[in-house]
């Protein structure tokens, strides 16, 4: 049904002579697009799943949250490595929702420097270094040690994320 009532309307714009163009929206460039503008926003909610198992360890609160069940990965049984979340509930378990998949590269290049250099030590953050020093050629972690070498005052009056 929905088909045919689509071709009618393209046998109208046609006729009338209206410009027409198939949205962009499922491109990969847009797709890209929105999670980088998602991620720029959200930066301080990225969450990791550490035993594959849907176990998300939020990185700045360094709690476990879950994947919430009605959410499009939980039904599809589909477990990101990396999610970006807009939502965290405590009940009985812990729940994230309005998730988006994301990847570390993605992250390194749009989280500001601060915050990633004021996360707490964990094997994500670790291997958010490595993705780092990919990146870069020097890595963002070399260059603040060296600051602090340089200037041991100044590393220590960085603002510290509660």
């Amino acid at each position: 049904m929905a088909e045919v009532i689509r071709a009618e309307l393209l046998e109208i714009i046609k006729r009338i002579e209206l410009p027409y163009a198939e949205p962009a929206f499922g491109s990969r460039e847009n797709t890209l697009n929105i999670k980088k503008a998602l991620l720029s926003g959200y930066f301080m909610q990225i969450a990791r799943d550490v035993d594959g198992s849907g176990n998300y360890l939020m990185l700045t609160h360094r709690q476990v949250a879950q994947l919430h069940p009605l959410s499009t990965y939980s039904i599809s049984k589909k477990t990101p490595e990396w999610v970006l979340f807009h939502k965290f509930s405590i009940s009985e378990n812990n729940y994230i929702r309005i998730t988006s998949e994301t990847s570390p590269e993605l992250f390194m290049q749009l989280a500001p420097q601060y915050y990633f250099s004021n996360l707490p030590p964990s094997e994500s953050k670790d291997i958010l270094q490595q993705v780092a020093g990919h990146l870069s050629p020097v890595s963002t972690v070399t260059r603040e040690q060296t600051m602090g070498e340089k200037c041991p005052e100044a590393a220590e009056q960085r603002c510290a994320l509660q």
